[in-house]
Parts: C-alpha cells; sequence; structure tokens
C-alpha cells in the first residue's frame, strides 16, 4: 500500500509547522510581556515603599520627573533632578539626572549613571559643588547592607560654595563591601580608594603637585549609612570608637614614592591619633613638600650666627642645602629599607591629637574634622 499523500494533505502539513512554532513565539512573548509589566509595577512599588520608609525617617527622595522603561530585558529608572534631603534642612543633595538600571537576568546587580553637577546645600546655605565628566555607581546585592557598592568617577572637581577650587582628579575610585566577621564582633567595612592625578588647589604646598594614591583597608564603627553632614558622621564614628585599618597606603607625587600601614582613630576633640608606618622613596624632595626644610634652614642659621655671625647657610649649601640637612637628619632617626627597588628610609608617620610628627619631627598641627 502507497504512503504517500494528496497534494491538499501535504499543504496542510507545511503550514502547521509553519504556524505552530510562529505561534508559539507570540504566546511566549504575550507571556514575557505580562511578566515584565508585572515585574515593572512590582520594582515602581518597592521603589514608592523606599521613598515612603526614608521620609519616615525624616530623609526625603525625590525626582522632579520620574520615567520606567527598559522593555524586553531592562528595568531602567529615569529621573530628572534627583534630590536628598534631611527634613531637618541640614544637608541637601541634588544632582542634574540620574539613569538606573537592572538586567532581567540578572536582578541583584544594579548600575546608574548620574549626570552633574551635584550641589550640597548645608543647614539652608551652599557649602558646595561636585561636578564630573561621568560618573558611574553599582550595587551587588539585595540585602541590607549590599555585598558591594562601587562609585567610579570621571575628572570630579570640587568646589567650594564661592566657586573657589578645592580639589580635582583625572580618576577616582571608591569600593565598599561589608568585611568578613564573627556574628558577635561589631559591623566592619573593606574600602579600596584610588586616585589619580589628584590636585588639592586650595592646599598652597601641593597646589601644583599632581598625586596617584592608591589606599585599602578595614573601617569599623560605622553602622548608620544614612545621609548627614560629613561631621556628623564623623561625630558618630569617634562616638562607637570607629578606627580605620590601614592595610596599604601608595602615594606617589613626581620622585617622591610613599607606601604606609597602621591605624587611625579620632579624639574627641575631632583630631586623628594613630601611627602609620611610611617608607619613603625622595625623602629629600618630601621634606622641601612639608615645608620643614624651611624650619631646619632657620633653625640651623640662628645657630650659626652665633658661632659665625655673617656666615650665610644658604650660600655655604646651595638652594637645597636645608632640604639635604632635614633628609639627613629623618634619614638618621628613621631606617634604611628599599622600595620598588630604591633607596628609601622607614619611620612612623604619628598623629598624636591632631599634631603631626615624622619620625621625632614635628611636621605641623591639623584643624579639627568635626
Amino acid at each position: 500500500m502507497s504512503d504517500r499523500r494528496f497534494p491538499s494533505e501535504q499543504r496542510g502539513s507545511r503550514r502547521w509547522r509553519i504556524v505552530l512554532p510562529l505561534a508559539l513565539v507570540v504566546v511566549l512573548a504575550a507571556g514575557w510581556a505580562v511578566f515584565w509589566s508585572y515585574a515593572a509595577s512590582r520594582a515602581q512599588s518597592t521603589l514608592a515603599a523606599w521613598q515612603a520608609r526614608e521620609a519616615a525617617r525624616g530623609r526625603v527622595v525625590s525626582c522632579a520627573l520620574e520615567s520606567f522603561s527598559g522593555f524586553p530585558f531592562r528595568f531602567e529608572l529615569g529621573c530628572a533632578e534627583p534630590s536628598l534631603s534631611e527634613r531637618s534642612g541640614r544637608l541637601a543633595l541634588k544632582a542634574k539626572a540620574l539613569h538606573g538600571a537592572v538586567q532581567v537576568y540578572a536582578p541583584t546587580l544594579a548600575i546608574a549613571e548620574v549626570a552633574g553637577p551635584l550641589n550640597v546645600t548645608q543647614d539652608g546655605r551652599p557649602a558646595g559643588t561636585l561636578d564630573w565628566a561621568l560618573a558611574q555607581a553599582s550595587v551587588h546585592g539585595l540585602s541590607a547592607p549590599p555585598e558591594r557598592v562601587s562609585l567610579v568617577l570621571d575628572k570630579p572637581t570640587a568646589r567650594l560654595a564661592d566657586g573657589g577650587p578645592l580639589a580635582d582628579a583625572a580618576h577616582a575610585e571608591l569600593h565598599l563591601r561589608p568585611a568578613p566577621r564573627q556574628p558577635q564582633d561589631p559591623p566592619a567595612f573593606d574600602l579600596a580608594l584610588n586616585l589619580a592625578q589628584l590636585r588639592l588647589p586650595a592646599v598652597a604646598r601641593l597646589r601644583d603637585l599632581p598625586i596617584d594614591a592608591d589606599v585599602s583597608g578595614t573601617l569599623s564603627g560605622l553602622s548608620d549609612f544614612s545621609p548627614r553632614p560629613w561631621r556628623q558622621v564623623l561625630r558618630d564614628l569617634q562616638a562607637a570608637n570607629g578606627r580605620l585599618e590601614v592595610r596599604e597606603a601608595r602615594i606617589h607625587e613626581g620622585d617622591i614614592l610613599a607606601v604606609g600601614r597602621g591605624t587611625l582613630t579620632l579624639t574627641p576633640r575631632g583630631m586623628l591619633d594613630g601611627q602609620i608606618d611610611l617608607t619613603v622613596v625622595g625623602i629629600e624632595q618630601l621634606m622641601s613638600t612639608l615645608g620643614l626644610d624651611e624650619a631646619v634652614g632657620r633653625a640651623s642659621q640662628h645657630a650659626l650666627d652665633r658661632l659665625a655671625p655673617g656666615l650665610n647657610l644658604n650660600q655655604l649649601l646651595g638652594p637645597r642645602g636645608n632640604a639635604a640637612i632635614a633628609a639627613a637628619g629623618a634619614a638618621m632617626l628613621g631606617r634604611s629599607a628599599e622600595l620598588e627597588g630604591r633607596q628609601a628610609v622607614t619611620l612612623p608617620l604619628r598623629l598624636s591629637d591632631g599634631t603631626i610628627f615624622l619620625g621625632p619631627i614635628k611636621v605641623g598641627e591639623m584643624a579639627p574634622l568635626f
């Protein structure tokens, strides 16, 4: 018996082979659209609930205009003029725009891009601005606190309220994550900071010196990450006996290279206290940068005037003589070392309730941080 089909049966079979997959695609697309709409609605509800909780705690988070998009594989939030302020009026932050996104297939990773400038107002008065070429933030994990938070800025610039330059850099990165600990231990956070070509125009001696810095350490004592004035954050940190364990700090500027490790705390007066064991390449240049050569020069000239009036130390030693004396003194008080194949000196950078010592040499005194 022949197994051949009539032409009409063959055409019907081919039609179903085409229609059935197409119908499945349409059903799946419709189902995905329903799922995305439901998930988007839940995300909006979650955001609204979070805003309500923050408002109940005295912090108002808002957008001048809010939009939600991203179908089919992303959830995107657009926020024009995002702002965060305390009901007390002590602190307010406002940026130009924010765009956040979460991938459907990676729902625990949120990425945001912020358009500057960021205007900071404190106690009802402008406190300064922070601007950048590009600002990106990412949050890993939906727990509180999250598994990791990162902030990356290209060409950040900080200015005072009067427009005066405070600091700028070619690139800046900050990474924060909970540090491993036992359940009975207080909260602690690992942090890593990278600054490329940092300039500090507000500091006269460092105005034209680009600095590269990499710092990693563990901060303990800070459990409340709610937005509040920086001075209040430091007060809370001091009250909780907070400390910063510096695992490694690497600072490079011109011929100066310094690497340090140690611990810093805050005193009740808002001063830094602690010690960083510092290994320095280019100790002579560091002395000049800190202005210690001038102090040594004045003391040396005063002693020379008593022994041989009329002799000028600068003429005897040359323009870098004082720096050489200061460096020789620091080298004798420290110990010789090697850093990245170069001759170096190791000595402690000690902070005693705001007074700064490099070895036994007093470098200066800092202003209270709060």
